[in-house]
């Protein structure tokens, strides 16, 4: 009889027994339904497939496309895909991320949950920690919106001064480096969904103390949205009708104004993209990546 342990990304997570062929035939069976076990349990781990109870769903408001339906679960966000593959476009720009001068943002893997396509990603909170969206912080202090205050600023460049000096006047942040690189991530993955709802700022309750919170929530990129972005039209014709947000509905203009402050490792993210299976995130992301070469490639980023 041998014992040996599954490994997945270097942990092991599953202890198998099983048994030599010259024993009797009973523990032959038992070793075909340890074997069948065995790759039941490689699959699940591979592909992240999981059941999550009832009690684990959450209601999210706030996103573009309405309530989205995310579950918390063991400390880990889950969300299925709702409008089409953004489990693929999130897992997508987390690689894109490793690759980048930006530092903090949350890592998406895909998986399938309940049935249906989706990622996950871990808690990015701490046990004393609790997520401020931008617009939540701007209600508390005016009890209104944001969007509301930002669109009757005429000017892009006074738009963003605005609510860079809001927050450094309220939680004494200078967010312009913050905003410029997510600003430039978002014109190159073409994120239409970077409302105010969707970045802020994490509070540490004990030391009352305020930071950035990791970019999160890209899952509206890449074209992932199928209803809106048809297969049938070319790239081209899609990326003319992506809407940005929050400043501008010109993504390229939004990033322009803070000076296009992401910058990539273009030589380690092609090694890492040569894994990803054929999609069109893929090759939306490669065509982006073409287009803006030259103004956020540096390799030399670590």
């Amino acid at each position: 009889m041998a014992d040996f342990w599954i490994y997945y990304e270097n942990k092991p997570v599953a202890f198998i027994e099983t048994f030599d062929k010259d024993e009797t035939s009973d523990s032959l069976k038992i070793l075909s339904d340890y074997r069948r076990r065995m790759v039941e349990l490689e699959n699940l781990l591979i592909n992240g497939i999981c059941k999550l109870p009832a009690e684990a769903m959450v209601s999210v408001s706030g996103s573009s496309t309405g309530t989205q339906i995310k579950y918390f679960y063991e400390n880990k966000w889950y969300k299925q895909n709702k409008i089409g593959y953004e489990g693929t476009a999130e897992v997508l720009v987390s690689k894109v991320l490793s690759c980048s001068n930006l530092k903090e943002y949350v890592t998406y893997k895909k998986c399938c949950i309940n049935g249906k396509k989706g990622c996950y990603s871990e808690n990015f909170l701490k046990d004393n920690e609790n997520y401020l969206s931008l617009q939540r912080l701007y209600y508390l202090y005016y009890n209104r919106e944001l969007v509301d205050s930002v669109r009757v600023i005429e000017h892009l460049n006074d738009k963003i001064q605005y609510v860079i000096s809001f927050v450094k006047e309220s939680i004494g942040l200078n967010i312009k480096e913050y905003l410029g690189k997510m600003f430039t991530l978002d014109m190159l993955i073409l994120n239409t969904d970077r409302h105010f709802n969707n970045f802020g700022f994490i509070s540490d309750k004990a030391a009352n103390e305020y930071k950035t919170a990791p970019v999160f929530d890209n899952g509206n990129s890449l074209l992932s949205n199928i209803g809106e972005f048809s297969f049938e039209d070319s790239l081209e014709e899609n990326i003319e009708k992506v809407i940005g947000q929050p400043f501008s509905a010109n993504l390229e203009r939004q990033a322009m104004e803070l000076g296009f402050g992401l910058k990539i490792n273009y030589q380690k993210l092609y090694k890492i993209l040569e894994k990803e299976p054929t999609s069109r995130a893929l090759e939306v992301l490669k065509y982006q990546l073409k287009r803006y070469e030259k103004i956020i490639r540096d390799d030399d980023i670590v």
